[in-house]
């Protein structure tokens, strides 16, 4: 299937719900449908890839370019000898559909990813993640296609520079007509339960230092009805009020830019250790010390349980609202700790 619509109205695409629109919407259900559209010559002048629209912003309210979106939601499940599997994705499959998916077959490996919005695709360029666990540490193969030169590439996690909500997607190491057409995945059925977030031991009814009894005894699905809970306490329903989730990225600081933050706000900032060795802060945290959870511009506000997140208060939220808002809290995070915020969200 190819569906080609000029002067689109994309608002519906995102989960911010804030009215949207763009030059050309492409959408397609397979590579192959891509891939022969290519084959005619087609080359749009200015593109973006559309997932889930769950990261993005349509600051302006308008894209001036194609906007291309893969609608294939395939997922199946390829049992390997050794007891691990494959889950072999669509681009466009709703991470949290295969997360479910996954935990109905008893495999590992995804459970603490559910209730992320946006598609596997979105989440393999954003290397998204929650509760101690990322996309880069399941994946196992990205399959693109370039427009321009149509050549395919099966690209492991090691050749996409993972970090912290990023990867050699988002960095620009790939050209402008470089599109994601699928996604493979590692699960196991031998696996354990990774609770290194203390709400989700709670959450399981079992220690925060869980025996290795209560372990054997918890499953995947346990784990992502867990998961589910502890988001569903304290973020907003996509289905009932937009957002983006989680809107900036927790700073990741050397000793020095702790301290230097910590004396000039007089307070004690509580640290975690990153892979790096770096200190990890909390974003949250942060913006409520800051006092910036009172803060609105029109139709934006913070989250009241969760000031790390934006939210179309009333539905009638612009982009520039939002922007404004944006630009207001990294303003008072900045003023009361010296320590810039970067946002996850793609302003575009």
């Amino acid at each position: 299937m190819l569906k080609i619509t000029s002067n689109a109205d994309i608002t519906r695409l995102t989960t911010f719900g804030i009215h949207a629109g763009c030059g050309c919407l492409v959408e397609y259900d397979s590579p192959q449908v891509l891939m022969a559209l290519a084959a005619d010559g087609w080359k749009p002048r200015r593109m973006l890839c559309l997932g889930g629209g769950s990261n993005l912003l349509f600051a302006t309210g308008h894209y001036d370019g194609t906007v291309l979106r893969n609608t294939d939601t395939s997922c199946s499940v390829i049992d390997n000898p050794d007891g691990t599997a494959t889950l072999v994705c669509g681009a466009g499959a709703v991470l949290d559909d295969v997360c479910a998916l996954a935990a109905s077959h008893s495999l590992w490996g995804l459970e603490n990813l559910s209730g992320i919005p946006g598609t596997v695709g979105g989440a393999a360029v954003q290397n998204a993640g929650a509760y101690g666990v990322e996309m880069a540490d399941v994946i196992d193969r990205v399959f693109t296609f370039d427009i321009e030169t149509g050549r395919t590439d099966a690209l492991t996690p090691s050749e996409l520079d993972y970090g912290y909500r990023t990867s050699a997607f988002k960095s620009g190491r790939f050209g402008p007509y470089t599109v994601i057409i699928g996604v493979t995945l590692k699960v196991s059925r031998d696996g354990r339960p990774s609770l290194a977030y203390k709400g989700l031991s709670e959450a399981l009814g079992v220690s925060e230092h869980p025996t290795a009894h209560e372990l054997e005894a918890i499953t995947p699905a346990d784990v992502r009805r867990a998961v589910t809970a502890v988001r569903d306490a304290k973020l907003p329903s996509p289905a009932v009020t937009g957002s983006a989730g989680s809107f900036f990225k927790n700073p990741v600081v050397t000793d020095d830019e702790w301290r230097d933050a910590c004396r000039l706000s007089g307070m004690e900032i509580p640290a975690h250790t990153a892979p790096d060795g770096r200190r990890k802060l909390s974003a949250a945290w942060l913006i409520d010390r800051a006092g910036c959870k009172p803060l609105t511009v029109g139709g934006a506000s913070l989250w009241p349980s969760q000031p790390l997140v934006i939210v179309n208060t009333d539905g009638h939220a612009t982009g520039v609202d939002v922007a404004a808002l944006c630009a207001q809290v990294r303003g008072r995070v900045k003023d009361t700790f010296g320590l810039d915020l970067t946002p996850e969200v793609l302003f575009v």
